[in-house]
């Protein structure tokens, strides 16, 4: 496993959709997971740390977890099957069983954020250097990316 960690909001100027970011932690290289606009919603409310009058869906399951005793460890972007994502996520709970659950990506990252888990990386995935595009597809990614701050997002 390869630590990571969310390095950015995009928002993808060929399809009008949006994609987060997860940058490798050893090396640099970014794997681009596209989502929707809730989802990227969702990922923006737990990047700037905003509490809401009422808990949205991660920060409940985030509340319902810790209620229980239990604590969200790491997740896990597992894997990558017919142009769709995988995630895990772990928890430990009261018990100290640990428990794995499947999940998406953008449910796993925005869950992340709300508890300060470890986000770790398959290293089946393939990961792309969008600083210094070299091969077609890093170039073609590159020009369709943009960085989105979280707050341009929730004005959406």
């Amino acid at each position: 496993m390869i630590k990571g960690e969310l390095a950015y909001l995009a928002l993808d100027r060929k399809s009008g959709t949006f994609a987060m970011v997860i940058r490798r932690l050893d090396n640099g290289l970014v794997l681009p997971v596209w989502i929707g606009h809730p989802e990227a919603y969702a990922i923006a409310v737990g990047m700037m740390d905003i509490k809401m009058p009422r808990p949205l869906t991660h920060d409940l399951l985030s509340n319902v977890i810790s209620a229980m005793g239990g604590k969200v460890t790491r997740i896990i972007i597992s894997g990558l099957r017919v142009d769709t994502y995988y995630a895990l996520i772990h928890i430990r709970g009261h018990d100290s069983e640990n428990y794995v659950i499947d999940a998406r990506p953008s449910d796993s990252v925005a869950l992340a954020l709300r508890t300060n888990a470890e986000i770790l990386l398959s290293e089946e995935m393939t990961f792309y250097n969008l600083e210094n595009p070299v091969t077609p597809m890093e170039v073609e990614l590159k020009k369709i990316l943009s960085k989105i701050e979280p707050e341009e997002l929730l004005a959406f």
